[in-house]
């Protein structure tokens, strides 16, 4: 789990269609839970997701670690060795989930330097986590600290953490999102479901690289959000900034 979190899946809103929905007066956007609840024994039900109006991305405009107050973040905290920042996000576009830095990035920007007793990423410097993009019902956002004492290689990482993604229940789930075949309400179930997994199937990956990682943070943005925004997220000893 994450250390620190922003919403959830449950929070992001569709469109219930089909006689069921119309019986049970489900006209206009729904949280997820209202959906899920209501036409559990309605299935199949149609569904048609929130689209952005123009493209959305999520950058990281501030980080910054106190590890001398948090056991947790002590695990990281090695001044010798390099902390570096690696994510993951996906939406309900049925594209496959992305990872940042993407290949070719230099790894010196997905680092989080020291500043005197803390570690601190550059202000002046953002780091885009989510590429501007026509996001489709929320656009969830994962971060994960890591350090390797045996030497691994960002790219390294970056490579297999993709690969974990690509064979994931995750992947596999929102695929069916890409196809012809009609989006219902079981599907979104099993994203959710997927989406709950997947930090459990990337996890070998990490303790196979890297000497230690922190599970940071976790954030769900739907597209029904609206205007761009600047959050600041505060937890064990830690802040992080996010622009959407």
């Amino acid at each position: 789990m994450p250390l620190i979190s922003r919403s959830a899946f449950d929070h992001f809103e569709a469109t219930a269609a089909g006689p069921a929905a119309d019986d049970y007066g489900l006209t206009g956007r729904q949280p997820f839970t209202v959906l899920r609840e209501v036409t559990r024994a309605l299935q199949p039900v149609p569904l048609r997701f929130a689209r952005a109006e123009r493209p959305r991305g999520v950058t990281l405009t501030g980080l910054r670690l106190a590890p001398d107050s948090s056991v947790l973040l002590r695990r990281v905290s090695d001044p010798d060795t390099p902390l570096h920042v690696l994510s993951w996000s996906w939406d309900l576009s049925g594209d496959p989930p992305l990872v940042g830095p993407a290949a070719g990035a230099d790894p010196a920007r997905w680092t989080v330097p020291w500043d005197g007793a803390q570690r601190r990423l550059d202000p002046a410097a953002p780091l885009v986590l989510v590429p501007p993009r026509r996001v489709v019902g929320c656009q969830s956002v994962r971060v994960i600290l890591w350090q390797s004492h045996r030497g691994a290689d960002p790219g390294t990482v970056t490579e297999e953490v993709v690969a974990a993604l690509r064979h994931s229940k995750l992947a596999a789930t929102l695929a069916t999102l890409a196809s012809d075949a009609e989006t219902t309400m079981m599907t979104a179930v099993g994203v959710r479901e997927a989406a709950g997994e997947l930090g459990r199937e990337v996890a070998p990956v990490l303790r196979a690289l890297c000497s230690d990682y922190v599970d940071f943070f976790e954030g769900f943005f739907p597209v029904t959000d609206g205007a761009d925004r600047t959050e600041r997220f505060t937890g064990y000893h830690s802040e992080l900034t996010l622009h959407t």
